[in-house]
């Protein structure tokens, strides 16, 4: 085992009162036995940090246990179970607390030790850690309250105990950057309480023992977890290498079920990993899904589609999440990466992720589960294994960026012939028909997803988002005094920004300008991302002449999303109009260099006007 490799277990109090960080006098002996049943040896933090500073590799099973906060059951409990098993231990100490002052009420679940009980403990091999003076937020203080916290703890354990103080540990395991300068002056490492296995200079995670960690998840914490990326291809030669290149460092193994792919699709994935099978399609997600789990061997699986990439950046979140086996799986935002603002949900954004899209939209889903749980997909299209999964389920916190939303019409087609197989087998199935719309307006096929849409609501009336899509397709066929009934019919029942866009736009054709400008105007109060909203209200604001207006409108748009070609151009009008022609010029290179889709008329235009200042 690598020294990065060895566990850090972090403990709070040996006692048998019902409380979180209270681990009982039994589990406590049970978890020890289990340890010298092993063959694993203690070692100190000092030891473990010149290993790591050394890259040194061992045979042994090593272990570093802690023990925060320097409670009393510590030493009546757990130092006489320690020096059974010849085990030694880090005790963080407070020393406001050992004094019995600052103590707040929360901390009062058990007492504290002595300065000769720590003696004691120091001297038979214990290492003694500050945990700072106070036990305050570290980020919350001042320079000057910060360095009397590090330097005056160092200094009252070294004078108390006669002993360097090398480590410290971080209260409430807060900490940023001016805190690592300063604890850099005074100590040698930091432990956090960040879960895993990640030896970070000065962070070095550990593995939390509380009162409700099972035996089973105990000797879980002792092994760095495995991941498994599973993933079900075909001919995604332009997104593959991406995707695994993004992850190759985060996964343990690469499994690639193949449905049939005719391009270099499989060429790109062999030089990831070996784990490559072929799957004849069956018209059925979930099968596949579950046959590529069939390859897993790891402790959990992380699921990605091939235009999908993760930020390396966030792989150490993900490498502590797996830490906590009392989760069954996490779900994760996808962004959808979209120039359609008008997508429900978008919202700009211009990181390093986004490429050429002005910004995304999201989904949801579980992506990471423990693996060996019997857990399946379910669904032969939208395939998810969310109601599959027993135990708790949480939200991780970090993205999967999504390029292929915007670029999915294969995939459309594949999921309308599912959908018209799942009616088949169930014709009353309101989501179904619902779905099948949806896909048909993908497809441009407004006149069949209009009584799609219609199908799903005699199904089911209630529903809110079929009944806005009906009037989306219905206006798209000019049937626009339908359409303006069921978005009001949307609107009786809930505020829907997408619905007041979709008045704007219906009264814009029917050339009812201040009821299309007002409507356009709620759109944006309701949802202050809809770019084409704005956009919208300054094209009405222009042709009324109210350029003053629609210069803000156009401004505003350019503020929430900088390279939107649309916006430059027409704001480009805008400027042209009030004969303001070194703006105009500026405003259509913009829209040229962003590649608006009349850019080489853009081009001749700014060519005349910049010949109309020279004759000036």
């Amino acid at each position: 085992m690598k020294y990065t490799e060895i566990p850090i277990l972090m403990y709070h109090e040996i006692s048998d009162k019902d409380n979180d960080w209270c681990v009982s006098l039994q589990q406590f002996e049970k978890q020890l036995q289990f340890l010298k049943d092993n063959s694993y040896k203690t070692i100190s933090l000092t030891e473990l940090k010149n290993g790591i500073n050394e890259d040194k590799e061992t045979d042994e099973k090593l272990i570093v246990l802690t023990f925060d906060d320097a409670r009393k059951g510590v030493y009546d409990f757990a130092f006489p179970l320690l020096k059974k098993f010849n085990f030694t231990a880090t005790i963080s100490v407070v020393p406001d607390w050992i004094d019995g002052k600052n103590i707040p009420e929360e901390e009062f679940y058990s007492l504290f030790m002595s300065w000769n009980e720590l003696k004691e403990l120091s001297d038979s091999g214990f290492e003694i850690a500050s945990h700072s003076l106070s036990h305050q937020n570290l980020t919350k203080l001042s320079e000057e309250e910060l360095v009397k916290e590090l330097s005056e703890s160092k200094r009252i354990i070294e004078e108390k105990l006669g002993d360097e103080v090398k480590h410290f540990c971080y209260p409430y395991g807060q900490y940023n950057e001016t805190i690592f300068k300063e604890i850099k002056k005074e100590y040698q490492t930091a432990i956090s309480v960040r879960k895993g296995f990640s030896k970070k200079d000065y962070q070095y995670s550990r593995q939390w023992v509380l009162n409700n960690t099972s035996f089973e998840e105990f000797q879980k914490l002792l092994i760095v977890p495995t991941i498994s990326l599973s993933m079900i291809v075909r001919n995604n030669e332009n997104f593959l290498g991406d995707c695994l290149n993004s992850v190759k460092d985060l996964v343990d193994e690469i499994i690639i079920l193949d449905t049939g792919s005719t391009d270099k699709t499989k060429e790109i994935a062999s030089a990831f990993t070996d784990k490559i099978y072929d799957f004849t399609w069956v018209d059925d997600f979930s099968a596949a899904r579950n046959e590529s789990l069939k390859y897993a061997t790891n402790d959990w699986i992380l699921v990605l589609d091939a235009d999908e990439v993760l930020d390396v950046e966030d792989h150490e979140q993900i490498k502590e999440a797996i830490n906590d086996y009392s989760i069954s799986g996490y779900r994760i935002i996808t962004r959808n990466y979209s120039n359609n603002s008008s997508v429900s949900g978008w919202i700009p954004s211009s990181n390093n992720f986004s490429k050429n899209f002005t910004g995304w939209f999201p989904s949801i889903k579980v992506r990471l589960f423990q693996n060996g749980k019997n857990i399946t997909f379910t669904g032969e299209i939208h395939e998810m294994v969310d109601s599959n999964i027993d135990g708790e389920i949480k939200t991780l916190n970090v993205p999967v960026h999504h390029y292929g939303a915007s670029n999915s019409t294969d995939k459309t087609k594949k999921y309308l012939e599912l959908t018209k197989k799942k009616i088949v087998s169930n014709p009353d199935n309101a989501k179904a028909y619902f779905e099948l719309g949806v896909q048909q307006k993908q497809l441009g096929d407004f006149s069949l997803a209009e009584q799609s849409f219609k199908k799903s609501l005699e199904l089911d009336s209630e529903q809110i988002i079929p009944l806005l899509n009906l009037a989306i397709v219905q206006q798209k066929q000019d049937k626009l005094d339908l359409a303006v009934d069921n978005y009001n019919q949307v609107l009786q029942k809930k505020e829907n920004a997408d619905a007041y866009f979709g008045l704007g736009f219906c009264y814009f054709k029917k050339n009812e300008l201040e009821n299309s400008a007002k409507n356009f105007s709620l759109a944006i109060e309701n949802n202050r991302f809809l770019l084409d909203a704005y956009i919208n209200l300054g094209a009405i604001y222009e042709r009324q002449e109210k350029l003053v207006e629609a210069e803000k409108v156009l401004v505003d748009v350019l503020n929430i999303s900088s390279n939107n070609a649309r916006a430059h151009n027409n704001l480009g009008v805008v400027y042209e109009k009030a004969m303001a022609i070194n703006k105009a010029i500026k405003c259509y290179q913009d829209a040229i260099k962003l590649n608006h889709p009349r850019k080489e008329e853009l081009k001749v235009r700014v060519e005349k006007m910049k010949q109309f200042l020279e004759n000036q």
